[in-house]
């Protein structure tokens, strides 16, 4: 499918640049700078010792010359020593630009998670989106920077569902019309939320978010474009992200097998898919397996680890969605369910306490940590419903935990209530003072 130029560079593979000058420079601005003062020399000498005045006048021109040459060698060396210089601080604003942009795409990326999380998944979806997404790319032979962005902008596609009330976006039977025109909104809402910004990935994710839904025959939404009026990464997104929600299991159904979920999507193709770029995924399928989302496992420690600090970042700024991120992330990461009360909500809430006891954080943020903490056990508990295979006491573990927090809450609520009385008595007492 690739169209390759055997004259050319595959776009696919980096190309690796010398860090060092080509072989002989440095022997060739020897030889440049002996030959000048050579001439210098020379020169000089000749238009000391002339004994005519032609000759005299000829060795004055050539050591005019000789002193040009010194000079343009000298401008020249301070030249390259500054192009070296300004390619090594580029260098290093290329990359900080784009760590900066990874982050930033990291940031809405938890965002993501935290939407998938709420509706039973824990973002594996997403990921695999960014990972198809960018073996397609690859495969139709799009620019190496396009692709490198594309695994962190895909995953990013349905970050607008966020804007959705979980009574609609959650709601276990079949949508209303109004409801589906709701949903529906989530292109526009997650555009609006990515456009605008000086990074290039979430330009490129806003693209996605809007154009995701648009079918190639023109029946899609939110815009109702057609062919190729709709932009290529948008084309892209959509085929991933359709396979991916055929061969996932649901909860109003089971995964389909990959060979149905093929055949369905070739009866789409030229309706809902782009053809060619349709042809080229089955390709990508034939070649990477239908699971493309490389299994690579970190640490549990430093998974525990991540996730307990991401965590309680996200209370101290009162960041509920953030939460959920962490926690949805830790799991896609290996940890159990059963075991993330005890090992991130619970040790991020005695972490919060202590900060509260040391006056970081006041009696209100500390009790809109914990409600927070109680949300995401509420999410944690409804992604653990949805799971057949889930271990035995999963979901006692996680009501033993949000029976705690609820008695925390009580407990903060009444020393909220007595710091505000107090604090009024206090009030009152400067008043009599005053008077």
């Amino acid at each position: 499918m690739r169209e390759t130029n055997p004259d050319s560079t595959d776009s696919t593979k980096p190309v690796t640049q010398p860090d060092t000058p080509p072989a002989g420079s440095g022997v060739a601005r020897v030889w440049r700078w002996a030959l000048g003062l050579t001439l210098a020399g020379a020169a000089g000498v000749g238009a000391v010792l002339a004994a005519g005045p032609a000759l005299q006048i000829g060795c004055v021109v050539v050591l005019a010359l000789a002193a040009g040459l010194v000079g343009w060698l000298a401008g020249e060396h301070h030249r390259e020593a500054l192009e070296q210089e300004i390619g090594e601080r580029s260098g290093e604003l290329r990359r900080a630009l784009t760590e900066l942009e990874i982050a930033q795409a990291e940031t809405v990326r938890r965002l993501s998670m935290a939407v998938e999380f709420r509706d039973e998944d824990t973002g594996a979806h997403i990921e695999r989106i960014g990972r198809f997404s960018t073996l397609l790319a690859e495969q139709i032979g799009m620019e190496e920077e396009v692709c490198a962005r594309m695994v962190h902008a895909a995953p990013l596609h349905d970050v607008g569902k966020v804007a959705i009330p979980d009574a609609i976006l959650l709601k276990p039977g079949k949508l209303t019309a109004q409801e589906r025109a709701i949903v529906e909104t989530h292109a526009e809402e997650g555009h609006r939320l990515l456009k605008g910004s000086s990074s290039a990935i979430l330009d490129l994710a806003a693209t996605i978010a809007l154009s995701h839904h648009e079918k190639w025959d023109g029946s899609g939404y939110p815009r109702g474009l057609r062919g190729e009026a709709i932009p290529i990464e948008g084309r892209i997104v959509a085929i991933a992200d359709v396979f991916d929600a055929l061969t996932t299991d649901r909860v109003y159904r089971k995964a389909f097998a990959v060979e149905e979920a093929v055949a369905m999507m070739r009866d789409e193709r030229g309706k809902h898919f782009d053809p060619v770029l349709l042809d080229a995924f089955l390709e990508v399928l034939g070649s990477s397996g239908p699971d493309a989302r490389e299994q690579v496992r970190a640490d549990p420690t430093a998974v525990v680890d991540g996730a307990l600090e991401a965590f309680v970042t996200a209370l101290q700024r009162a960041d509920a969605e953030m939460a959920e991120g962490a926690v949805a992330q830790a799991i896609e990461d290996g940890i159990a369910a059963v075991d993330m009360p005890g090992e991130v909500i619970e040790p991020g809430l005695r972490r919060l306490v202590e900060l509260r006891e040391q006056g970081e954080i006041d009696s209100e943020r500390e009790r809109a940590a914990i409600g927070i903490a109680r949300r995401v056990l509420g999410t944690l508990r409804r992604y653990t419903l949805g799971r057949e295979d889930d271990e035995s006491g999963a979901l006692a573990r996680i009501d033993e935990a949000i029976e705690a927090i609820e008695a925390m809450l009580e407990r903060a609520g009444a020393a909220e209530d007595a710091d505000s009385t107090g604090a009024g008595r206090e009030r009152a007492a400067d008043a009599q003072v005053v008077g």
